[in-house]
């Protein structure tokens, strides 16, 4: 097996993105993530997830399929009226043989609460396993098959407690 490894500098360019299948797929991603409750209304999990994606959640528990991982992170963040996530770093991790990547990324989120007059802000870490997508879904011929999750759930919690 063929393995690369490749850490991503920042700020992120035009042309970095084009470089790599996983970046542009990752682009495209950030780009459709919904953001606000009405979004997730309209964008589809086959476009990035797997029908058989594997999401490990930070206590070990595993959510097994795409739409019910998709449905994970909609109930999740379309509670809040604003989800923002800045990127800290990418290391792209690729295994050339059986064109399978993952992304290891790191990401402080702001979750805007009580109707947008508090921020939350969660450091959170992801390791995103890439692969071919599923006959007639995905982006650009890729999908998510395995999402890792590692985040304080204490914090991301405090952001759904009403501040008084």
């Amino acid at each position: 097996m063929a393995t690369s490894l490749f850490k991503v500098t920042f700020p992120l360019t035009p042309e970095a993105v084009c470089s790599h299948p996983v970046l542009g797929f990752y682009a495209a991603y950030g780009q459709a993530f919904p953001k606000t409750p009405e979004e997730w209304k309209t964008v589809p999990f086959e476009d990035w997830y797997s029908a058989d994606c594997q999401t490990i959640q930070v206590n070990g528990t595993v959510i097994d399929g795409g739409e019910q991982s998709w449905d994970f992170f909609r109930r999740l963040y379309a509670s809040f009226p604003k989800v923002e996530r800045e990127v800290l770093s990418f290391i792209v991790e690729e295994d050339e043989t059986n064109q399978v990547y993952k992304l290891h990324a790191t990401f402080t989120t702001k979750l805007f609460a009580d109707e947008g007059r508090r921020i939350v802000e969660v450091p959170q870490s992801f390791i995103y396993t890439l692969g071919k997508a599923d006959p007639g879904k995905g982006t650009q011929g890729l999908q998510f098959r395995e999402l890792r999750n590692y985040y304080d759930m204490g914090t991301l919690e405090s952001a759904f407690a009403k501040s008084s």
